[in-house]
């Protein structure tokens, strides 16, 4: 891992912003605030494997918050694992709070408020695991967050503690993991997040590819009146990546642009069939669209006849022109 931040290279009253400016400009906004009388003194590392990003930070005590509003400015939607190294800590989140002792375990997420104090010198282990890794189950370990697991927990949380320092270590060494390793690497750390965080028993860290495919067309749906509306906001939306929406979609025969436009179309068509009296501007922008022409001309490409002519086609027919 390499040295991000160290707040010995400042003077002392300039600490909390430096420190508050570097973790903003390196992961999100905090609020930091240093305990007792001692200078803020804190230091922090980093390095990656695979999509997972691994801290190392140390220290004297401090208090970190995180509100609604450093959550809106900018959010990694990751969820946090944490392995305390040394010293005491306290979390806090969604009116859960667990206090860590040395070689216990537990998570927070980037995406609601929350709370991180040390309580005396400290050294933590913080794992950075985005939720579109995760998948589904990222609701439901979310669930869990400021819960502590200890090491006299069961078997898992007994092997938790010596797999993550060992992986921080290879990250840390001169001879980093091939992309390979790191990826397999990361796969093993998502499996035992699911095990450590989730009531369910997990297969795998990913919902079913068909029931996900429904879901995702059920928020397409949902959505259609957002211009917006894109492979993006469907990953982001199902803690997946971009990548797997594109994949879901192909394998069903249709791309993703593809299969939103001809659902807006086909709203579209029924709306002016049976609201003859709405203007055609209006249909069109709640379906999607906020250009009329754009729409006008998606329409004839698809049905072979402008907006208005559709109207008087069917007037004439008394059905459907699709």
């Amino acid at each position: 891992m390499s040295s991000v931040l160290d707040t010995r290279s400042v003077p002392p009253h300039d600490r909390q912003n430096y420190w508050s400016c570097g973790i903003a400009e390196h992961f999100f906004p905090i609020h930091i605030e240093a305990e007792g009388v001692a200078p803020l003194d804190l230091r922090l590392a980093s390095g990656q494997i695979g999509p997972v990003g691994i801290r190392f930070i140390q220290g004297l005590p401090h208090r970190v918050t995180r509100t609604p509003g450093m959550i809106t400015a900018a959010d990694p939607q990751c969820i946090l694992l944490y392995l305390l190294i040394r010293g005491v800590v306290h979390l806090e989140q969604d009116d859960r709070s667990c206090v860590l002792q040395p070689g216990d375990l537990a998570c927070q997420d980037t995406s609601s408020p929350s709370v991180f104090e040390s309580r005396e010198n400290f050294e933590v282990l913080v794992f950075s695991v985005p939720k579109w890794f995760i998948g589904g189950h990222a609701n439901k370990i979310t669930q869990h967050t400021a819960t502590r697991v200890g090491r006299d927990e069961g078997r898992l949380s007994l092997l938790a503690a010596p797999f993550l320092i060992n992986l921080a270590r290879t990250v840390s060494s001169s001879s980093r993991l091939p992309l390979r390793d790191g990826n397999s690497a990361a796969e093993m750390l998502l499996s035992m997040l699911n095990c450590l965080f989730d009531e369910e028993e997990i297969v795998s860290g990913h919902s079913h590819p068909e029931d996900l495919f429904t879901r995702m067309q059920l928020y397409a749906m949902e959505h259609l009146d957002d211009p917006h509306l894109g492979p993006e906001k469907i990953a982001q939306a199902h803690f997946v990546s971009t990548r797997y929406v594109h994949k879901l979609f192909a394998s069903s025969g249709s791309g993703v642009s593809a299969w939103i436009r001809q659902r807006r179309l086909e709203g579209a068509s029924e709306e002016l069939r049976c609201s003859p009296a709405t203007p055609v501007s209006t249909i069109a922008v709640k379906w999607g669209y906020r250009n009329p022409g754009s729409f006008s001309r998606a329409f004839r490409e698809r049905f072979g006849y402008a907006p208005r002519e559709a109207r008087q086609i069917s007037e004439i027919t008394g059905d459907s022109y699709q």
